[in-house]
């Protein structure tokens, strides 16, 4: 049965001019940072003329600014946690600074503000269609749950979203967007929200572009609200496809948005929140990072993050504890060959679809977009519909649902986590509490079925357990064997290969994958 409508007073200080100029980095060496931080002869880029100081429970930090004050630094914004940002002396290097801020009173840890760049991919549009959205079965799992029974928000933390887009601005109607400045983390109101490059507008139409509104695509949470924090400058990114250079943003910008985001959740304008994190920095999650997203889930936000994009080990702050790391698939169910894996995403991620993924862009339009940044907003609209039905779980219990109904694609957990997101599934779970008695448990069936083309839009397939593996396709079949119709995810609209509905009559498809082979029939009525 749907459950949708059819036709449905701290203070702070300001570092002078430096927070009108674009972000300055400089490199820093292992020797610097501590042990296990950096392997030797590896570097970091970091924020030039910054770092981040915490303080001990008790310490007070009077002492800590006379201690500064001697180094020729300034304390500025509380970033909780008992860390503080800190403006360095002019023309002092992070690596020379940092040994002597770990020697003042009180300081128990100085670490550089590391750099992050938007985890985007080169791409050319390939395709006009959301295949997305029916390789992990969206379409079945609306059936469940469309986000709109309970409130949820989804806190895009990126390059901010273009609030005047078609598909978009309705979803920002009921939140306040901010801007977070990573030279100062201090904030901002960014109302309506601006973009500084398109990739903030990309993520936000996987998650929850306006759906079932006669405009564009269709969002893998229709009823979640968005909320644009944007922790990019904009004179930083001067290509709008967010591919420039110079379009960077640090762990200070980060964390002021994460820390933002969290003190706004289960309030009545956001009500459940999901964060979605789709930036990547190289090596191990930052403590600062770390202690603003376990205070974040502490206060009950679920957190998403891109995997990363170098083929190697997960980037931060996807490798950060308490989150959902997600790597990307392409359009033949496999790993992608630039999608980042490792332990972190074996223990607590997944892979969604990462490649020629349509979604919003600038301007009004839509664009195909490759990367893990378009793989994990698929999770986060997934997560918003989980607890738009299920607003009492946890962090820890929407991300069990999520993991607990994906596909398995008969690769390695490092490679592929649980599995290929499926929103059917992990709906089914949420509504039911279990997979079992479920005929797609046992054997490949259609749903529904008979396939009234008057009545639905699509029918879907669910593939056992049994069947799962990588390059999974569905073959459509008539009764004499004629070919019809491939596939390229668990939903069909009826038609054949050349664009037009079927006839009347009884169909045969066949599910083929790296696991075996199966098959069943399926009656459609016109």
């Amino acid at each position: 049965m749907s459950r949708r409508s059819r036709p449905l007073a701290v203070a702070f200080v300001l570092f002078g001019s430096l927070s009108a100029q674009a972000l300055i980095t400089e490199m820093i060496g292992h020797s610097s940072l501590g042990a296990g931080v950096l392997p030797p002869g590896r570097t970091m880029r970091v924020t030039s003329g910054q770092a981040l100081v915490r303080l001990s429970s008790g310490a007070q930090t009077v002492l800590l600014d006379r201690g500064l004050a001697g180094l020729g630094a300034v304390r500025g914004v509380d970033l909780g946690g008992g860390w503080h940002l800190v403006s360095l002396a002019p023309g002092q290097s992070v690596a020379a600074a940092l040994p002597a801020l770990r020697s003042l009173p009180g300081v128990t840890a100085a670490d550089p503000s590391r750099v992050y760049a938007a985890s985007r991919m080169p791409n050319d549009p390939q395709i006009a269609s959301q295949y997305a959205l029916q390789q992990v079965s969206a379409f079945a799992a609306w059936e469940y749950e469309t986000g709109t029974s309970t409130r949820v928000t989804i806190a895009v933390i990126d390059t901010g979203i273009q609030g005047t887009h078609p598909d978009l601005s309705a979803k920002l109607a009921n939140t306040t967007s901010k801007a977070f400045n990573p030279n100062t983390g201090a904030m901002s109101a960014n109302e309506p929200p601006t973009p500084a490059c398109n990739h903030a507008t990309r993520v936000a139409g996987v998650a929850a572009a306006s759906t079932d509104n006669t405009t564009l695509i269709a969002g893998m949470s229709w009823g979640a609200q968005l909320l644009s924090l944007k922790v990019f400058l904009d004179g930083d990114c001067p290509s709008v496809t967010c591919g420039d250079a110079a379009c960077l943003t640090n762990d200070a910008g980060l964390i002021a948005a994460i820390n933002h985001a969290a003190s706004l959740a289960d309030t009545a304008a956001v009500g459940k929140l999901i964060i979605n994190i789709s930036l990547g920095g190289s090596e191990a999650c930052p403590v600062a990072v770390q202690t603003a997203i376990t205070n974040a889930v502490t206060a009950g936000a679920v957190i998403v993050a891109a995997a990363g994009n170098d083929g190697a080990g997960i980037n931060s702050p996807g490798n950060c504890a308490g989150l959902i790391p997600v790597g990307a698939t392409d359009s033949n169910n496999g790993i992608a060959a630039f999608s980042s894996r490792g332990a972190e995403l074996a223990a607590n991620g997944l892979v969604a679809p990462g490649v020629a993924v349509l979604t919003t862009d600038l301007s009004g339009n839509t664009a195909s977009a490759t990367g893990t940044s378009f793989s994990a907003p698929m999770v986060s609209g997934l997560a918003a519909l989980i607890r738009s039905y299920r607003p009492a779980y946890t962090p820890a219990q929407v991300s069990a649902l999520i993991r607990g109904g994906a596909d398995s694609l008969g690769v390695s957990g490092g490679m592929g986590g649980a599995g290929r997101m499926n929103a059917y599934r992990s709906l089914r779970l949420t509504v039911n509490g279990t997979l079992a008695g479920f005929d797609g448990q046992e054997k490949a069936i259609a749903f529904p079925n008979p396939f009234r083309l008057s009545n639905s839009g699509m029918v879907a397939f669910a593939i056992p357990p049994s069947l799962q593996g990588a390059t999974m396709k569905i073959k459509i079949y008539t009764l004499d064997g004629q070919p019809v119709r491939e596939l390229s995810g668990l939903s069909w609209d009826g038609k054949n290969a050349n664009g037009n509905l079927v006839a009347s009559g009884t169909y045969v498809f066949v599910v083929s994958s790296s696991a075996g082979t199966g098959r069943g029939r399926l009656s459609v009525l016109r």
